[in-house]
């Protein structure tokens, strides 16, 4: 029988053939979102300079101009004879250059440095998180394509069969040895097969074009797409690496952003460390440092000093208890997607077993259904059966291997998604 023909679908590689892991690959590479990896780079960088700065000195530049009502006197003076009172002006000038370095800063910048990189590693994962989503877009696609690529090669071989089964039929015909309206059956059923390949075709055609721009490969209509084989492990492995550690964008995100508000906890604390600093400042004014002289002059002034926060009114302790709390939160967050991940997991589990066996009793029907049709043909070259007897049995092979072609390609798909759904693809 030449539907027999029909062979398993291509696994191996030819020079246009895409597979699976080449679209997943292809649509994480080359998506926009990958942009923002550098972004955020480059935000992070800007960032920790920023807290690198606080070890440099500070430079300001300031100016005052003011006049009081009142000024310091000496009342003693007048009890001295001979003896001058000075005065001190009303007005003050002031033009001073600042500066401060820091000595200790209570490592403040170091944990700001650390946030940095933690809000960067978050904001990174979640663009993982978001192109990891694309390989369930990409898995629907391609393997919608694949059902009807399987189908289309189904209706290809049938119409060969009816083609060659019309020849026949006409020569008959010819020999006036069958009816014209038996032919007629052939025909119009040849006619129905080509509507559907045409049909097929056209939802084959925008289905590639959708996973082209989904993955910005070139894929033509001559493209094969290559069924993937996946192997699972055991069902009862947990959904979590053998070393115990996070398989999944989703969960390296939530254990990321713990990280993060420890990172923000370890800063909050070093708000109450002590800070030392050294400052000098530089001035030009009238008066000077010399209140009781009226004239412009310079001055500087040099020291150190210190400054601790000993008592905040516990806001930080508070706000480090925020912070634990929003831990919590995610955990439980985490907690809530682990056991929706375990319930998935098991379902697609289940579509695994019931498509392995669906295939086993497909391949059985298909065998006998193989068959009948060779039996019915040559019924139909004796004049035993009618046409429309004929085409029945042929449909029923037909249907019988594209049930075999489907769910060989949803067991596949299941294992597929099983895997990506633990992460492990």
């Amino acid at each position: 029988m030449l539907l027999a023909g029909c062979a398993a679908t291509v696994c191996a590689q030819a020079p246009d053939t895409v597979s699976l892991f080449q679209c997943h690959r292809s649509a994480m590479d080359t998506h926009p979102l990958n942009e923002q990896k550098d972004l955020y780079m480059q935000a992070k960088d800007l960032n920790q300079k920023n807290y690198s700065v606080n070890w440099l000195p500070t430079l300001d530049l300031n100016g005052k101009y003011s006049w009081q009502n009142e000024v310091v006197q000496l009342p003693f003076a007048q009890m001295i004879p001979g003896f001058e009172t000075p005065l001190m002006p009303h007005y003050n000038y002031k033009l001073t250059l600042d500066i401060q370095q820091t000595l200790y800063d209570g490592g403040m910048a170091h944990r700001g440095r650390e946030l940095e990189e933690k809000a960067y590693q978050v904001n990174r994962q979640k663009v993982e998180v978001s192109l990891n989503q694309l390989k369930d877009r990409v898995n629907s696609v391609y393997f919608f394509i694949l059902v009807l690529q399987e189908q289309e090669k189904t209706l290809r071989l049938k119409n060969d069969e009816l083609q060659a089964r019309l020849q026949v039929m006409e020569s008959r015909l010819r020999n006036e040895t069958v009816l014209a309206s038996d032919l007629n059956v052939l025909k119009a059923e040849k006619l129905k097969a080509e509507q559907q390949l045409a049909e097929l075709t056209i939802s084959r055609e925008s289905a590639v074009a959708v996973l082209s721009d989904l993955t910005s490969l070139e894929i033509s209509d001559g493209t094969v797409l290559a069924l993937p084989t996946a192997e699972i492990g055991s069902a009862d492995e947990s959904i979590y690496g053998s070393s115990g550690e996070s398989l999944l964008p989703e969960q390296v995100l939530y254990d990321m952003q713990i990280s993060k508000l420890d990172a923000n906890i370890r800063l909050a604390s070093r708000q109450l460390y002590p800070k030392a600093f050294v400052f000098g400042q530089f001035g030009y004014g009238n008066p000077a440092l010399d209140f009781f002289r009226d004239e412009f002059r310079g001055y500087y002034i040099v020291g150190a000093g210190f400054q601790w926060r000993i008592w905040d009114w516990s806001r930080t302790s508070r706000e480090k208890q925020v912070m634990a709390v929003q831990q919590d939160i995610i955990r439980s967050e985490k907690e809530t997607f682990d056991r929706n991940l375990s319930i998935q997991l098991e379902e697609l589990t289940a579509n695994i077993i019931k498509y392995e066996e669906a295939v086993q009793r497909d391949s059985a029907i298909l065998q006998l259904r193989e068959e009948i049709t060779r039996a019915a043909v040559s019924k139909l070259e004796n004049g035993i059966i009618t046409s429309t007897d004929y085409v029945t049995e042929l449909d029923a092979e037909v249907q019988a291997r594209t049930q075999l072609d489907l769910h060989r390609i949803q067991l596949e798909q299941a294992r597929i998604d099983f895997l990506t759904c633990k992460g492990i693809i």
